[in-house]
């Protein structure tokens, strides 16, 4: 019986394979080729996927010669390297061109058609008959003070000493599409724009649904006259006052009115019951990689956040490709036995 694949090798693996396609192995033809950038940004989300600091992802690269194999490293990086790469190099557009990669990775994951469909070439996962996406945020802390030692100590922070992470998840596969970082507190209804055009960008979808937070007009005016996408979000009375505007009406004929009586159509409710897929996310970022940031620079602490959207999806990436080759050999067993 086959032994099965070792994920974090694969997640090593798939990760070197999205550094390769959004960075040049050197950024001088006079670079010391001891290793290369793909090397170290494969490393740099290796060690967030493990919550591990600087140091330890060295003694670990040190300790595995598995992972090191993966990696194509000789040898360990120092983990003053690390941090040079991840100060210098490590952009927000780097790592957006990042999440475009996993996309790519998504497709060549994709499962080979199954013996009822007399042997058809399969369809992308990206040819969805209508793409929808789901956007939600949430706050990540700057600190690793305990709870309880700050309510000892009374140094409770209130609203400051976070984080916003916002992102665009397609609700299909459950992969994110975009995503930025900023400031805390804040509203979410300014981050729409930019988050709907960078996920629109990587996957021209057809829905956008989020909740009650990313309520505007122009919003939705967006959405519908620019995107040409059908925008689902709850449109609440203010100050007791019905919305007065034409697409804000129009989300509570669809959607219903919070504290009232009256139903949304089922179709529009059916639909914006997705958005819950954004929810998991969240929970699934901070059961997995916690919900604190352990940076002390405000640009590193940024990068680390967004680190941690593509480690989301080179995860995501390494369960569906587990369950892929479950299907292959499921798939290869049943033409076995045909015969």
């Amino acid at each position: 019986m086959k032994a099965r694949p070792n994920q974090l090798q694969a997640f090593a693996q798939l990760a070197l394979v999205v550094a390769q396609g959004v960075i040049p192995a050197h950024s001088h033809k006079f670079a010391p080729k001891t290793y290369t950038q793909p090397q170290l940004l494969a490393c740099l989300l290796l060690k967030e996927h493990l919550r591990l600091d600087y140091r330890g992802a060295q003694d670990l690269l040190e300790l595995s010669d598995g992972l090191r194999q993966a990696l194509s490293l000789r040898q360990a990086p120092d983990h003053s390297t690390l941090w040079w790469f991840a100060q210098h190099k490590v952009t927000p557009e780097l790592l957006q061109q990042a999440l475009a990669e996993t996309m790519d990775c998504l497709d060549r994951l994709t499962p080979p058609s199954s013996p009822s469909s007399g042997g058809a070439p399969p369809k992308s996962k990206r040819s969805a008959r209508q793409p929808q996406v789901a956007l939600d945020s949430t706050g990540l802390f700057l600190h690793h003070t305990s709870r309880y030692y700050e309510w000892r100590a009374r140094r409770e922070r209130g609203q400051r000493g976070w984080l916003k992470w916002a992102g665009a998840l397609w609700t299909g596969p459950q992969l994110l599409l975009s995503q930025l970082v900023r400031q805390a507190p804040a509203g979410g209804f300014a981050d729409l724009v930019p988050l709907a055009s960078s996920a629109y960008a990587v996957l021209p979808y057809t829905q956008l649904v989020a909740d009650g937070g990313y309520d505007s007009e122009s919003n939705h005016r967006f959405c519908r006259e620019e995107l040409q996408v059908e925008s689902l979000i709850p449109a609440h009375n203010r100050r007791g006052t019905r919305a007065q505007t034409t697409y804000r009406r129009k989300m509570q004929r669809l959607l219903g009115v919070r504290g009232t009586e009256r139903q949304g159509t089922p179709r529009a409710l059916r639909d914006y019951g997705q958005r819950w897929k954004a929810e998991t996310l969240m929970s699934v970022l901070k059961r997995k990689w916690g919900e604190s940031l352990s940076a002390r620079a405000t640009v590193m602490q940024q990068t680390q956040a967004l680190l941690r959207g593509v480690v989301y999806n080179l995860h995501r990436l390494t369960v569906l490709g587990v369950f892929c080759c479950l299907q292959l050999l499921l798939y290869t067993l049943l033409q076995r036995t045909s015969y």
